[in-house]
């Protein structure tokens, strides 16, 4: 069965499907949602009908994650002749993932009817819909929104219903994310209502963002600077600046952010320069954030230095900041109104871009991608020739930068005109070895070493063993030792593991998405991709519930111990050492 998931074989998994052994038929159908092939409904949907509990439930699992009208239609008429309530559950909650999938979730009322009948993780999912719905749609029901989340007690549930008030504004909406963001409420609340409050503010909350950049927590305090970026620099003559020479903020990745953001006025952008040229404090994603505070004024970073970081040979990070700086500069002249004609001012940007693609960097040819995803077929031929094209693609290893090839591969259709081509998983590429799979225990624990403490994270052998014996695999090698962690973004995940350590980086193989029944939720261990069966060696664990990447991505671990000290890890922090414990 194994195998037949990993070659993703849906036809012997469905020939599984009717093993004479109950414990089989469960796997299988179970494996099934990780496979996620639409040849696969009628067999599923003919297991609905299987004498064991277990199986019917994963069966319904497995369906939700294949979005088609049909199958919907028959799983509700299945869901009615369905006894057993814990199945009878399983069934309303796929359905909900189905017309979510299909785009069908667009009433607050409704959605807020649903909240009201869930239970447990059912009401996290349907509260991150809720968050989800367009501006129009909160608006439309503002009133009900803003007493659900008043009189909401769970706090997990609270936390996403709290995201969804960025879209509201008036004063009983800022009371309520003011009261959940003081410092006894708990984290994930806190976060939520910090990102929220940077979105159509008032006054008193621009106060409050300025006192929580001084939180102990990493994570508020880089919610914190986001909001006020968000909702506009504070008056300049706030007593927040004033100790800014003198260091007040002791990490220098929040002093850096906080020195950027003060320069955005004309009284604190003297004072910021000083500061951040004279600060000697280091280490390549401190240097990063320097880079970038500075780069953001005209004087501070020349594009000549910033070109000369950017094709040097100093950290990823750094030279993706240089990258990110000049491209700003480089879009905001070609959308200047200039007396040059448009053709004209595309050959003035196009050496940019193309000594970009051809510098054979894997990182900067992503960001080069991305940058200009969305851009006109009339621009893309100028910027992005086919001749550069071909070029870039010779620096790349189709498995270990597979994510800059889907990139190049979208960006070159849209340059020629055509549909954006479908991204299917590389062939299968890394085997699991039986043998060393049968060593490894359900709840495998492993040790994370940090600066700032120690996390123990257990992995799911049972229902993501692929996943699971990779990152022993790794572990063992010693591979992670040392790498840093280059990304958090608040109340949603912390990863590290990148060979590059900027994010584009990965291994010259490929892993299955493993697809089990447990959620994402708070201190889950997940594996990055570029989609989906394109996990390598990037890992990340969650702040908090987050329900949009169930069916999505493999979550193949759990924290047991020192979700503490996730909550304190930034950009930079290293992992010194991880190792297997028994």
């Amino acid at each position: 069965m194994l195998e037949a998931q990993d070659h993703r074989d849906a036809e012997a998994l469905c020939t599984l499907l009717k093993d004479t052994s109950a414990t089989i038929r469960s796997a299988a159908a179970l494996a099934l949602a990780s496979v996620q092939d639409s040849l696969s409904a009628p067999c599923l949907l003919e297991a609905l009908g299987d004498p064991t509990a277990e199986v019917r439930m994963n069966a319904v699992f497995a369906l939700g994650f294949i979005a088609n009208d049909g199958i919907a239609d028959r799983m509700a008429e299945r869901s009615d002749q369905e006894r057993d309530s814990t199945v009878h559950r399983a069934y309303m909650s796929a359905m909900f993932v189905n017309l979510q999938r299909r785009g069908g979730l667009k009433d607050a009322t409704a959605i807020l009817q649903q909240l009201g009948r869930s239970h447990g993780h059912e009401r996290i999912r349907t509260a991150d819909a809720l968050r989800r719905l367009s501006p129009a749609a909160l608006l439309k029901d503002s009133t009900l929104v803003l007493q659900t989340v008043a009189s909401e007690k769970d706090t997990a549930v609270k936390a996403m219903l709290l995201r969804a008030l960025m879209h509201l504004p008036g004063k009983a909406r800022d009371s309520l994310l003011l009261d959940a963001g003081e410092r006894t409420r708990p984290l994930h609340l806190r976060v939520s209502a910090i990102s929220a409050l940077g979105f159509k503010p008032g006054a008193r909350v621009r106060d409050s963002l300025l006192a929580w950049v001084d939180d102990p927590v990493p994570a508020v305090r880089t919610a914190a600077i986001d909001a006020l970026r968000n909702c506009g620099v504070p008056v300049a003559d706030n007593a927040a600046w004033s100790d800014l020479v003198n260091k007040r903020w002791p990490d220098p990745m929040t002093r850096y952010r906080i020195q950027g953001l003060m320069a955005e006025t004309r009284e604190g952008r003297a004072k910021a320069i000083i500061a951040l040229r004279t600060d000697t404090t280091r280490g390549p994603y401190a240097e990063a954030e320097r880079v970038k505070a500075l780069s953001m004024m005209d004087d501070g970073y020349r594009d000549a230095a910033l070109e000369e970081l950017l094709y040097s040979d100093v950290h990823p990070a750094i030279r993706q900041v240089a990258f990110g700086a000049l491209a700003d500069r480089n879009q905001w002249l070609m959308m200047m109104p200039r007396a040059i004609s448009y053709d004209m001012q595309m050959e003035q940007a196009a050496p940019f871009w193309q000594r970009v693609f051809g510098s054979g960097d894997p990182g900067l040819i992503c960001a080069a991608a991305e940058r200009l995803a969305g851009g006109q077929a009339r621009e893309l031929r100028v910027l992005f020739p086919a001749k550069v094209e071909q070029q870039a693609r010779t620096a790349l290893h189709p498995l270990r930068e597979l994510e800059a090839v889907q990139l190049l591969d979208d960006l070159a259709a849209a340059r020629d005109g055509k549909a954006r081509p479908t991204h299917r998983g590389p062939a299968f590429n890394h085997p699991i070895d039986p043998v060393r799979l049968r060593a490894l225990k359900q709840g495998q624990r492993y040790r994370i070493t940090t600066g700032k403490g120690g996390v123990v994270i257990a992995t799911d052998v049972d229902e993501c063993p692929g996943s699971s014996l990779a990152f022993d695999s790794l572990v063992t090698a010693g591979y992670y030792n040392g790498k840093a962690f280059h990304r958090m973004v608040p109340n949603f995940v912390v990863q590290g593991g990148c060979p590059r350590g900027d994010g584009y980086g990965g291994m010259p193989w490929t892993l299955r998405t493993e697809i089990g029944r447990k959620p994402f939720t708070t201190g889950s261990v997940g594996l990055a991709s570029a989609g989906r069966d394109t996990e390598s060696c990037q890992f990340f664990i969650a702040h908090s519930a987050t329900p949009h990447l169930d069916g999505r991505y493999t979550r193949f671990g759990e924290v047991v111990s020192g979700m503490d000290v996730v909550w304190q890890l930034q950009v930079g922090d290293v992992m010194e050492k991880v190792e297997r414990i028994d």
